[in-house]
C-alpha cells in the first residue's frame, strides 16, 4: 500500500499553496498502477570469498529483502540457485530452503571446471518474474586451478571506439533556460575514459570541461534554439548536442545540504501560469508530493525527513494535465546504514594460534543495533577485484538503475571525500532517462511463475481403470535421498503438491515420487521443473553486473615465500591423486534399489565346470552355457560371482550347416556387479525424481585437538559463519584457529538489522611463522 503524504511547499515570494486533492488522488492512482507489478523482493548473495580453486566448497548466504524497505522478507520459501559460466552454460543448479528471509549453504566447485569467471545467481518466487526488465541477483566469482597462477586482467576496449554521451538534467534542453549538461565517456567495452573538451556556440568557444570521476562530468550553459552547438574533445572528435526545444520546463537540483533538497523549476517566457506537481518516490513508495503555481521560476524545498531510508529518490515533475515532463534522481541519507566494526584482537598471529574478532554494530546515530551478519575470514589472495560489489552497492545501486556501473564500491567508501558529488554525477548519467510514455499506462513487470513447492500431476494410462479413479483422491509416496518417506494426496484430477515442510524433512538432494496405484492402472507422474524456464528467461534479462578496470587495482602478484606448516613441512601448491575408476556414487535410496535389482533379477552366475577357468555366464551376451547350445542343459550349481574377482568371458555361436557351436570370442573381466543406470532403476521401480532441497553441511572448523596434530593444515578460509547475531549492545565475538598459511588474511562482515539498515565491515591481520605466542 502506497503511503499518501502531503509535503508543505515553499515557493518564491513565500506564497503557501493549497493541495488539489482530486488531482493528487489521480496521480497516486496512476503511480500505483505503474508499480503494481514491482518486484516484491530483492536477493543479495554473499560468498565466503571471491576466488575458488577447483575441488573446493563455495559457501554462500542469501539475504531475501523486501524490495521497498530492504527489511528481511519471508514471502518466498525456496531459493533456486545456479552457477553459470562465461559462455552462459549452467554448471550447477540446486534448491535451498529460506527461513526468516535467510538461506545459506554450499556449492561444490567441481575439479573438472575450467578456469574463468562464473556467475552465482539466485532466484525466488517474488524476486524473479517472467519479464525482460528485471535484473539478475548475481555474484561474480573466479575459479582457478591454483591461486598462484591467477592472472586476472581487464580486457579493455579500444579508445578509438570511444562512446561519448550527453544527458540534460531533467531530460531536455529548453531554449533560454539554464541547464546542467552531464556527460559520460567509455571505451568499446564500457570502461570509463577521462576526457577534456570544449563546447562551441556558432563555432565560438563557449565553455571548457573535463571529467570529474570515471569519465563523467558536467557543465552549465543556457542553450538558444537559434544557435548551433557542438562539442569537440581534446582528441579532435566532434559530437552534436541533444535537441534543443523552443519552449518547455526544466527541473534542476539547485542545492543539497544537511537539511534537505532545493529544486528550481523553470519554464519558457510567455507560457501561461500553470499548476505543477513534483512527486518523490523511493523504490516504489511515494514519499512526498508538492503542488505549486509556476509562472517563470519556482523554488521547492524538500526536507530529508520525508524519506525514511537510504537510497535513490526519483523526482518526477508533472504539468497541469498530469503528464510527466522532467525527472531527476537524487541520493539521500547515505548515513542511514549499519556501521560494522570488525577488529582482530591482534595484528599478527602465529601459525595455528587461536584468533578472535570483536564485532560492534551501530546505526548512523551511534546507537547499538542487533543485526544478522555473515562473516568470513580468508587469505587475501582470494579476494576478487573483478567483483566490486557488496550488500550496499547491490541493493542501493545495481538493483535500482540499469547498466553496468564501474566500481560502485567507490560511492560507499567514506574515505573518498568526493563520493557524494560523484554519486550525483552517476545518477545524472547512468540513471538518466527521458519520458516517452504516459503515467496512465501501467508498466508491466512480468508474472510470478516460480513455486516454492514441488508440484505435479498423476495420469492413468488405462482408460478402463481411469473411470474407477474418477472423483477420488489418490495416495502418492514421497521419499528422500536417505530413504525416508512421507505420503501426500493427489486430488480428483491428479494434481498434488509437496510442501516446503516436507521438502525440509526430506532434505538431502533429490526427492523421489511414486504413485501408489497398482501397475494395472498404468499410473504416470509429471513433475514441474522450473530450472529450464528460469534459464530461458534469464538469458533475456539485461546483465547489470558491476565492472572494474583491474589495471587500477592489480599489480603482478608474486608468492615470494613457501607456505610452511607447524612442523616445518612445506605445503605443496598442488597435489594430484589418481585412482582407478569406480562405480558412480548413489544416494541411500538409489543404492538400496540397486541392491534389490541385483537380488531380484538373478543376473550373471558362475558354473562348476571341470576346467581350469572360472566362467561367467549370462553376462552381456557371453556365457559358457548359452541358450540353445549343447551345454544349455547344465545341471550343476549356479554360484554367485564375487566382486573384484577376475572371470573368463566366452562367447559361442552356431556355425556351419550342422549347427556346430564354436568359440568366437574370449576375454577377461574383473567382476564389479551388474551396473544399472539411475534412469533404469527409476523405471524399474516406477519412480520419478526431481530436485528437492540440497543437502546441508557444516563448515569445518578444527578444535584444539585437531591443532595439536602434525598433519599439515592448508586451510585458506579460516572462518565462515553465515549467521552471527549481535546482542542488545550490538556486539558479538567470533573465534577460530589459524592454519599453516603464513600470509595476510582479511575478515569481511555483511548483514542486515531486519528493518532496512544494511552494512558491511572489513579487517586485516597477518599470520606469521616465527611469531612467539605470549
Amino acid at each position: 500500500m502506497l503511503n499518501r503524504l502531503l509535503l508543505l511547499l515553499m515557493v518564491i515570494l513565500g506564497s503557501l499553496v493549497a493541495t488539489a486533492q482530486n488531482n493528487i488522488d489521480s496521480l497516486f492512482a496512476s503511480v500505483s498502477r505503474q508499480l503494481s507489478g514491482y518486484p516484491c523482493e530483492c536477493v543479495y548473495l554473499q560468498t565466503s570469498k571471491g576466488i575458488y580453486e577447483t575441488g573446493e566448497d563455495m559457501w554462500f548466504k542469501a539475504y531475501q529483502l523486501d524490495a521497498q524497505s530492504f527489511g528481511l522478507s519471508d514471502r518466498s520459501k525456496t531459493l533456486y540457485l545456479q552457477m553459470v559460466d562465461s559462455k552462459d552454460s549452467v554448471v550447477w543448479r540446486e534448491k535451498y530452503p529460506i527461513g526468516n528471509g535467510i538461506a545459506d549453504g554450499h556449492v561444490y566447485v567441481d575439479e573438472k571446471l575450467p578456469e574463468g569467471d562464473y556467475s552465482l545467481e539466485g532466484y525466488t518466487r517474488y524476486s524473479f518474474r517472467n519479464d525482460t526488465t528485471g535484473i539478475l541477483s548475481a555474484h561474480k566469482i573466479r575459479v582457478v586451478k591454483n591461486i598462484a597462477q591467477n592472472n586476472q586482467r581487464t580486457d579493455k576496449g579500444e579508445e578509438s571506439n570511444l562512446r561519448f554521451d550527453l544527458f540534460p538534467e531533467g531530460g531536455n534542453l529548453i531554449s533560454g533556460l539554464s541547464s546542467q549538461l552531464a556527460f559520460k565517456a567509455t571505451d568499446g567495452k564500457g570502461y570509463p575514459v577521462d576526457v577534456e573538451g570544449t563546447l562551441y556556440e556558432d563555432d565560438n568557444p563557449a565553455t571548457t570541461f573535463k571529467s570529474f570521476h570515471d569519465g563523467m562530468g558536467f557543465f552549465f550553459f543556457t542553450p538558444s534554439a537559434g544557435k548551433k552547438y557542438h562539442i569537440e574533445l581534446k582528441d579532435g572528435k566532434i559530437y552534436s548536442l541533444p535537441e534543443i526545444y523552443p519552449q518547455g520546463m526544466t527541473l534542476r537540483l539547485s542545492r543539497q545540504d544537511k537539511d534537505g533538497l532545493e529544486f528550481v523549476i523553470s519554464q519558457t517566457d510567455g507560457l501561461p501560469k500553470q499548476e505543477i506537481y513534483l512527486l518523490g518516490q523511493m523504490r516504489g513508495m511515494v514519499c512526498c508530493v508538492a503542488k505549486g503555481k509556476l509562472k517563470d521560476n519556482l523554488k521547492i524545498k524538500i526536507p530529508f525527513t520525508e524519506f525514511a531510508y537510504q537510497g535513490i529518490v526519483e523526482f518526477t515533475l508533472f504539468d497541469k494535465t498530469m503528464q510527466p515532463v522532467a525527472e531527476r534522481l537524487v541520493y539521500v541519507h547515505p548515513e542511514k546504514k549499519l556501521n560494522i566494526s570488525i577488529e582482530p584482537e591482534k595484528d599478527n598471529y602465529a601459525l595455528r594460534e587461536k584468533a578472535t574478532l570483536n564485532i560492534k554494530v551501530t546505526d548512523g546515530n551511534g546507537k547499538p543495533v542487533q543485526a544478522n551478519l555473515g562473516i568470513s575470514v580468508f587469505d587475501k589472495a582470494y579476494l576478487n577485484p573483478a567483483a566490486p560489489m557488496n550488500i550496499l552497492t547491490h541493493c542501493y545501486l545495481s538493483s535500482q538503475i540499469r547498466g553496468k556501473i564501474h566500481n560502485p564500491v567507490y560511492y560507499f567508501d567514506e574515505g573518498n571525500k568526493d563520493r557524494i558529488q560523484a554519486m550525483d554525477i552517476l545518477l545524472l548519467t547512468q540513471g538518466w532517462r527521458r519520458y516517452v510514455r504516459s503515467v496512465h499506462n501501467p508498466v508491466c513487470q512480468g508474472d510470478i511463475f516460480l513455486s516454492d513447492e514441488i508440484s505435479g500431476i498423476q495420469t492413468i494410462g488405462s482408460k478402463k481403470k481411469s473411470k474407477e479413479t474418477q472423483s477420488t483422491e489418490q495416495l502418492i509416496q514421497v521419499s528422500g535421498a536417505e530413504d525416508n518417506s512421507v505420503f501426500v494426496w493427489a486430488d480428483s484430477v491428479g494434481y498434488f503438491t509437496i510442501g516446503t515442510d516436507v521438502m525440509k524433512e526430506l532434505r538431502g538432494g533429490y526427492v523421489y515420487v511414486k504413485p501408489m496405484l497398482s501397475k494395472e492402472f498404468k499410473p504416470r507422474l509429471e513433475l514441474m521443473d522450473y530450472f529450464p524456464q528460469i534459464d530461458s528467461i534469464r538469458k533475456n534479462k539485461p546483465s547489470c553486473y558491476p565492472i572494474m578496470d583491474l589495471s587500477q587495482t592489480i599489480k603482478e602478484q608474486v608468492l615470494d615465500m613457501p607456505i610452511v606448516s607447524n612442523d616445518s613441512t612445506i605445503l605443496l601448491d598442488e597435489v594430484v591423486v589418481t585412482r582407478k575408476a569406480r562405480k558412480p556414487f548413489r544416494d541411500k535410496l538409489m543404492g538400496r534399489l540397486d541392491s534389490l535389482a541385483h537380488k531380484d533379477l538373478g543376473g550373471p552366475w558362475v558354473c562348476e565346470c571341470a576346467t581350469a577357468e572360472d566362467y561367467l555366464n549370462d553376462y552381456d551376451g557371453y556365457s559358457h552355457h548359452p541358450a540353445g547350445s549343447p551345454g544349455d542343459n547344465y545341471k550343476g550349481k549356479r554360484l554367485a560371482p564375487v566382486n573384484g574377482k577376475q572371470y573368463t568371458l566366452i562367447k559361442y555361436e552356431p556355425k556351419g550347416p550342422n549347427g556346430i557351436w564354436i568359440v568366437t570370442d574370449i576375454k577377461y573381466k574383473i567382476y564389479q556387479g551388474p551396473e544399472f543406470t539411475e534412469e533404469e532403476l527409476l523405471k524399474m521401480n516406477n519412480l520419478y525424481r526431481t530436485k528437492g532441497y540440497y543437502a546441508s553441511r557444516e563448515f569445518y572448523q578444527p578444535d584444539e585437538v585437531d591443532m595439536s596434530l602434525s598433519t599439515p593444515d592448508a586451510r585458506n578460509t579460516l572462518l565462515w559463519q553465515p549467521s552471527v547475531i549481535t546482542d542488545e549492545k550490538g556486539e558479538a565475538t567470533v573465534s577460530f584457529y589459524c592454519s599453516d598459511i603464513n600470509t595476510g588474511f582479511v575478515g569481511i562482515a555483511e548483514g542486515v538489522d531486519g528493518t532496512g539498515l544494511l552494512g558491511t565491515g572489513k579487517c586485516e591481520f597477518r599470520v606469521v611463522r616465527n611469531l612467539t605466542i605470549q
